[in-house]
């Protein structure tokens, strides 16, 4: 090899260790000294799970910590108690440095049965009881899982169908809301559908037999007068 080569081969194996310097010691001052707010372009996405199948977006926000955190449970504004496992809570901030945080998990469709026990896809998408935020859950039977993302509200303000639709990045025609409009006040007086899950099932027997609320809630009464009369039968009306 000419001397030539050898100089060129030299600088461009320290113009690749710097960079590798740099990115590490960005990476250090990073978690030693979190940013305190982020700048316009920055984005975070998480894709929850690991498999793609569901992917947070949050733009011009910057991660500040993300951690795994151990098992809990929350409570939505229609009243049903749920939980989140082997979850991570990442906290962020945005471009005029308010901070926020969203939890995410992927778990076992076995212990949301509420949600697997249909034979397609099915979500809840609610506001808190218990704190400040809201929730998105889906089951993917695909995948055999369900994921879950909680969004705090308390200092950076996101709507329902902001989660849905930009951060998540739902298809409307698939995923509508539980809330028609963006006005929701604490008390879940908002003007809001079903207090139930919503579900994409189109087998209207399976559902009516797996549950019954939901069938109600997805389906209009008296469309059907065999599942209807069933139903009747079982006590419901």
């Amino acid at each position: 090899m000419s001397k030539l080569k050898k100089v060129g081969v030299l600088l461009i194996a320290l113009f690749v260790g710097v960079l590798l310097i740099s990115f590490l010691v960005g990476s250090a001052v990073n978690l030693i000294f979190p940013p305190s707010q982020a700048v316009y372009g920055d984005e975070i996405v998480e894709d929850i799970g690991g498999d793609n199948a569901l992917v947070a977006t949050l733009k011009d926000c910057v991660v500040t910590k993300s951690e795994d955190i151990s098992d809990g449970n929350f409570k939505t504004s229609l009243g049903r108690n749920l939980d989140w496992k082997n979850a991570k809570n990442i906290s962020y901030v945005d471009t005029f440095g308010r901070k926020g945080y969203m939890i995410v998990w992927k778990d076992s469709a076995q212990n949301y049965d509420f949600l697997s026990a249909n034979n397609g896809t099915a979500y809840i998408s609610d506001y808190l009881d218990s704190m400040d935020g809201l929730c998105f859950l889906v089951y993917f039977p695909e995948k055999d899982a369900v994921y879950g993302i909680i969004l705090a509200t308390d200092n950076i303000q996101y709507s329902e169908s902001q989660l849905m639709y930009n951060i998540l990045n739902l298809d409307k025609s698939d995923y509508s809301t539980t809330y028609p409009t963006s006005t929701y006040s604490s008390s879940g007086s908002s003007g809001g559908t079903s207090g139930h899950y919503h579900t994409t099932v189109p087998d209207r027997y399976s559902l009516s037999r797996s549950d019954p609320g939901a069938y109600y809630d997805h389906y209009e009464y008296g469309d059907n007068y065999a599942i209807d009369d069933y139903l009747e039968s079982e006590g419901f009306d």
